[in-house]
């Protein structure tokens, strides 16, 4: 008698077992899975688009603007809407035969500053630029400063009374006392 394919067996087995009993799984047809499978990877290497190290060497002055904050060169997602057109545009530009400064001026001028990946040397950008090495300078010098007071501290004067002398009599007989039947 042949096991059912769903639910119990024939009798009352689980359905794992049953579908054992009709032997491995095999795929019969591996071409279907095959076009899958290609279909699936070939739209992504063919989609990417290949630019000369020139055009990626001036990419990484720009940052992409599609807010996945990666420079230019390194956007790594797939038909990015902002990548793709800059890095086409670039392309252009040094084919047309302008140099990467030209290129960088003329995408400042045309998106502003927020394209570049680092901070220019001048303005408030400067002050982006110094303001860690001053803060760590600063830093540094407070913690000598803290350490030279610690480590040049006075010892308590010799005349400060004992802690012995301190404790009242009775005290200190009760614990010489409890210290001795401790023994």
């Amino acid at each position: 008698m042949p096991k059912s394919r769903t639910g119990l067996g024939a009798q009352n087995e689980p359905l794992a077992v049953s579908i054992q009993a009709y032997g491995s799984a095999r795929v019969r047809h591996p071409f279907p899975v095959l076009i899958l499978l290609l279909g699936i990877l070939l739209p992504s290497s063919a989609a990417a688009q290949i630019f000369s190290p020139e055009v990626k060497k001036v990419s990484e002055n720009f940052v992409c603007q599609c807010s996945c904050n990666h420079q230019l060169s390194g956007c790594g997602m797939l038909h990015c809407g902002s990548a793709n057109p800059l890095r086409s545009e670039i392309d252009q530009k040094l084919q047309a035969g302008m140099t990467e400064e030209q290129i960088v001026d003329d995408f400042v001028a045309k998106y502003g500053g927020v394209i570049l990946s680092a901070p220019t040397g001048e303005g408030f950008d400067l002050v982006a630029w110094t303001l860690p090495v001053v803060a760590l300078l600063a830093g540094l010098l407070v913690l000598y400063r803290v350490v030279r007071v610690w480590t040049r501290r006075r010892p308590l004067p010799a005349s400060a009374p004992a802690i012995a002398e301190t404790i009242p009599e009775a005290y200190r007989n009760r614990m010489e006392k409890e210290l001795k039947d401790f023994d």
